[in-house]
């Protein structure tokens, strides 16, 4: 009675083994780390020249460029279908208080944004922000002179404080 215990043992061993142990080049692939990696700027040139105006235009703010919309934005919502919408999208550039509170978070959009999928993605973005109570402002070009940026920036910590205040 022993032996088909014996024979399942060994059958699932031997399983295991062609799996992990022999597994074909495609599979072992996958799991290998001998990709071709390699690191990549942060920003684009235009993006560090936004970044760079905004860090002039704001002093005693924290500026964070390329921050993933799940470090800001979180879902109460089971299973992943809603986190889903929004996990591996990344906002340009998020402006917080001297304490890191958020403020805002800024999109920089281009000639790329023109096009029908592009202005899709952006919708979500938009929509997402939108629910979540996040302000989101978009910046058509980096040629956006400093007083812009300062009386945008006073309009959202204002409109934050309210919202702050009226939950309270």
């Amino acid at each position: 009675m022993h032996i088909p215990f014996v024979w399942l043992t060994f059958i699932a061993f031997a399983f295991m083994f062609a799996i992990f142990g022999v597994a074909s080049p495609k599979i072992q692939e996958k799991f290998s780390l001998s990709f071709d990696y390699r690191s990549r700027s942060l920003m684009t040139a235009r993006e560090r020249e936004f970044f760079t105006l905004l860090r002039k235009a704001l002093p005693g703010v924290h500026v964070f460029p390329q921050v993933a919309m799940s470090a800001v934005i979180d879902s109460d919502s089971k299973g992943y279908a809603v986190r889903n919408r929004f996990d591996r999208k990344v906002f340009d550039y998020v402006v917080c208080s001297e304490s890191c509170d958020l403020l805002y978070v800024i999109e920089l959009d281009d000639r790329s944004h023109l096009s029908e999928s592009a202005r899709k993605r952006d919708a979500v973005k938009n929509e997402i922000c939108a629910l979540a109570g996040v302000q989101l402002l978009r910046y058509p070009s980096v040629k956006v002179d400093c007083a812009t940026l300062q009386a945008d920036f006073e309009k959202a910590r204002l409109l934050k404080e309210r919202v702050v205040s009226a939950t309270a």
